[in-house]
């Protein structure tokens, strides 16, 4: 009969050698020079690589880049990135190697960019920015393999308390940098970030590190409150219609998984299908009554713009349905096939307004199908993991993995971040789904019947 033993203790040769090695030096994390060094390099990704006294739109700042001769200095950030993030990689080297073959639909994304760079319609920008991509998958496969769940929370717990209370602070004393200055945005803040749905989007993230994390120390734990707080403040202000939809989702989510806890395995297939029942009720109102959604989200029928950049884009991916346009060289401002979307809008952009869609228009249906199974297996390892472990901190792990899976899934909808290669949102979608797979491997090698005697 097959036993279940604690999570921590489990016989996983590779992960009980990074998790004895990093529980006594649990308390020291801030000791280790690479930490700090990380911690820094993190801050990069969190910037999107752009500087906080910047203050212009994501689409401009791109225009100027390829029109003033900034592309070396891009490219060679980009390297230098690159080179620190393999540093890393390089120090785990074995665990990292080991994880990438656990998490191929993930590894393939970056590959699978780098091998289209012939049709690229900027292969330059394909190889720099793709190579940046596999650097920063690796870097995530390198933190998720030295540290334990809960210094991965801590050391994102740091950098989310920097850079959001910088946010705060920005956008009270340094409005000319830190409110989004675009049309029809003027008041919302946009902190040390890109843009105000960029801030949006990153305080959700560290909210939900926040409210899973548990502190180890005072100071830690008053720490993680007032994080809750800046996180809840910089989400209301930053006037991000997604980012306050998400934010009320995160929290029933939350709700429904404390209640869970009370409920015996079996009694999850009941509750799974009213939830069920529920989502289809909910679905049935939007279809039939999508005004009443619209104004929930500040929108209007054509959401903020966005039904007639969807489809201008379409127009685009049928002409390269398979391969697409090459990773990040799609948007290219006044030029190639983006300068006819751009007609078509009347907009300077630098995204489709939807993940999905971007990745169809740089990677064709090849890219989006590495990214639909990305999440299919993402789902089913953190509803697997649901169902049959009953590990309390194992249980915790995988709430929060499964919910930056599910934000992101929603997010992609009508914003776009999807294996970006400096954003730190899809960096952090990156760590949940190999969390997601370490979680489901675990239990798979506890339900192994072990031989008499094996220890």
């Amino acid at each position: 009969m097959a036993t279940t033993q604690p999570f921590g203790q489990i016989s996983v040769r590779d992960d009980s050698k990074r998790r004895e090695s990093a529980a006594p030096k649990s308390a020291g994390i801030w000791s280790r020079a690479s930490t700090w060094g990380l911690l820094l390099l993190l801050l990069y990704f969190a910037l999107g690589g752009v500087s906080p006294f910047v203050n212009a739109p994501t689409a401009m700042r791109a225009v100027s880049t390829s029109s003033e001769g900034g592309v070396l200095g891009e490219r060679l950030t980009k390297l230098l990135m690159f080179v620190i993030c393999m540093i890393f990689a390089a120090q785990r080297r074995q665990a990292v190697r080991r994880l990438s073959m656990q998490m191929k639909l993930v590894t393939s994304f970056p590959m699978l960019a780098l091998l289209l760079f012939p049709v690229s319609q900027l292969a330059s920008r394909t190889i720099s920015s793709g190579a940046l991509l596999l650097a920063a998958t690796l870097l995530m496969y390198y933190i998720m393999s030295r540290y334990a769940f809960d210094e991965v929370l801590e050391l994102f717990l740091i950098l989310g308390t920097g850079t959001i209370v910088a946010s705060i602070v920005f956008a009270l004393a340094l409005p000319q940098y830190g409110l989004d200055m675009m049309g029809g945005h003027s008041g919302a803040w946009k902190g040390v970030f890109s843009a105000k749905n960029y801030l949006g989007n990153i305080a959700l993230f560290f909210l939900t590190m926040a409210v899973s994390y548990r502190g180890r120390t005072l100071f830690l734990r008053s720490v993680r409150i007032s994080q809750i707080i800046f996180c809840l403040v910089a989400i209301a202000f930053s006037r991000a219609a997604t980012a306050h939809l998400l934010t009320a989702i995160y929290i029933a989510y939350f709700v429904v998984m404390k209640t869970l806890h009370r409920f015996r395995t079996k009694d999850y297939f009941v509750l799974c299908i009213v939830l069920l029942g529920t989502l289809s009720v909910a679905a049935v109102m939007i279809v039939t009554t999508p005004d009443l959604l619209f104004s929930l989200l500040g929108k209007d029928a054509s959401l903020t713009g966005r039904t007639g950049i969807w489809s201008a884009v379409i127009d685009s991916i049928a002409k390269r349905p398979l391969l697409g346009y090459g990773y990040q060289a799609f948007w290219l401002a006044l030029e190639g096939e983006s300068y006819r979307v751009i007609l078509a809008v009347s907009w300077v952009l630098a995204q489709a307004q939807s993940g999905f869609l971007d990745v169809m228009l740089e990677m064709g249906v090849a890219g989006l199908a590495i990214v639909v199974l990305v999440f299919g297996f993402a789902f089913r390892d953190g509803v697997v993991c649901l169902l049959r472990s009953r590990d309390r901190t194992q249980l915790r792990a995988v709430e929060w993995y499964l919910a930056i899976v599910m934000l992101t899934l929603i997010y992609n909808l009508d914003e776009s971040f999807l294996f970006e290669p400096k954003h730190l949102g899809s960096m952090i979608f990156v760590i949940a789904c190999v969390g997601l797979k370490q979680e489901w491997l675990r239990l798979r090698v506890t339900a192994v019947p072990q031989p008499p005697g094996a220890r």
